[in-house]
């Protein structure tokens, strides 16, 4: 069906509402650690009690999703996110902690749902053009909310909390979508076919390369990359955070024309194209002079732009609308994953080399590009 301005715009609200949890929150900390007298450590627990209950929620929440209806968990888990959230603005930090975990239960999912919706009202060009503006608003969301939270904290480092009650109003608007696909069929039928929709070999796979993007993104670009501009070059704080910026920014724009990608490649080979990108921005980063490091920002961002959605929209393709919900919350899991298991890796090989952890990278996006290549030629 066409793309509906009213549906798209409530998809996206909830795309950023799923965005907004850390990065409104992390200018404020500072700010935080001295109203209370509390140490770096105990401050940046309000990070981790947030995102903790993801790893235990999320599939949860697709289960609930697919069972009972997407509005019928996104409106709760919406208020849930908004009320708890702004409350920590009246709290002492031990009840702040324990808001931020059912913050934390709220948003666990809903990135993930925001997917499985467009997926449930969308199909072929149109799905993917929606799910590419939806990675634009999310990659946008990702560079607006740290300067807006910064921007708040300078005032009072409650009023970034206060901006969360801008879900209240979204999970009204999501209580009239139109979509309300749900699974009729017995619970115990339900386990036993997304067993077998989750073991496909292609959905393996995709699964697999989310894995591998986040390993990439969390464990050079943001995890060394910072180090590399610091070290080298004595990059400032702000020009650093505008490099970093620079590559959601790439990202946003190259995913808002996802459509022409898939039309004219495919999407098995815009795939392709993407982790060559992800292979040549990691293989140049820590050889290029500053002055044209942004170059490998540009070619990051093209990667990861084109790759994250077309990854989703297959995905969709090969979930069946009753099982969309644990399907891309399960999707949404293995990004988790990447993203814990990022850091580690970096670290280790750290520990030979600092440009292997670039090259060790790139090595890794290779390999992805392969399995893709002996996709498209039929021998995988």
């Amino acid at each position: 069906m066409p793309l509906n301005a009213r549906t798209l715009y409530t998809i996206f609200s909830i795309t950023l509402m799923g965005v907004i949890g850390v990065n409104i929150i992390s200018p404020a900390l500072p700010g935080i650690r001295d109203a209370f007298g509390i140490t770096n450590t105990e401050v940046v627990l309000l990070i981790s009690a947030f995102t903790l209950p993801g790893i235990f929620f999320a599939p949860v929440m697709g289960i609930l999703a697919d069972r009972l209806g997407r509005r019928t968990v996104l409106v709760p888990c919406l208020f849930l996110f908004g009320i708890a959230g702004m409350s920590c603005a009246f709290a002492d930090f031990r009840m702040m902690l324990f808001l931020r975990f059912l913050q934390g239960i709220g948003g666990s999912a809903l990135v993930a749902l925001s997917s499985t919706l467009i997926g449930d009202i969308y199909e072929g060009y149109e799905r993917a053009k929606a799910l590419g503006y939806n990675a634009s608003v999310l990659s946008l969301g990702i560079v607006s909310f740290l300067p807006l939270g910064g921007l708040l904290a300078h005032y009072d480092w409650r009023l970034p909390f206060l901006a969360f009650s801008v879900a209240i109003p979204v999970a009204i608007a999501v209580a009239f979508l139109p979509s309300e696909i749900k699974s009729e069929e017995p619970i115990h039928m339900y386990f036993s076919n997304t067993i077998f929709v989750l073991k496909n070999r292609t959905l393996l796979l995709q699964f697999l390369s989310a894995i591998a993007v986040f390993i990439i993104l969390y464990g050079a670009f943001l995890g060394y990359f910072p180090i590399l501009l610091k070290d080298r070059y004595n990059t400032d704080p702000f020009i650093i955070s505008l490099f970093l910026a620079s590559m959601n920014g790439f990202a946003a724009f190259f995913s808002s024309r996802l459509e022409y990608f898939i039309k004219r490649f495919g999407s098995i080979k815009t795939i392709q194209t993407g982790f060559f990108c992800y292979a040549l921005s990691m293989l140049f980063m820590p050889y290029l002079p500053l002055n044209m490091l942004i170059a490998s920002t540009f070619i990051l961002g093209l990667g990861h732009g084109i790759v994250m959605p077309t990854l989703q929209s297959l995905i969709l393709s090969k979930a069946p609308p009753d099982y969309r919900g644990i399907v891309m919350s399960t999707f949404g899991l293995v990004m988790k994953t990447g993203q814990t298991a990022g850091p580690v890796i970096a670290s280790i090989v750290y520990l030979y080399s600092f440009n292997a952890v670039f090259l060790v990278m790139a090595g890794i996006a290779g390999l992805f590009l392969l399995l893709y290549s002996l996709m498209n030629s039929g021998k995988v």
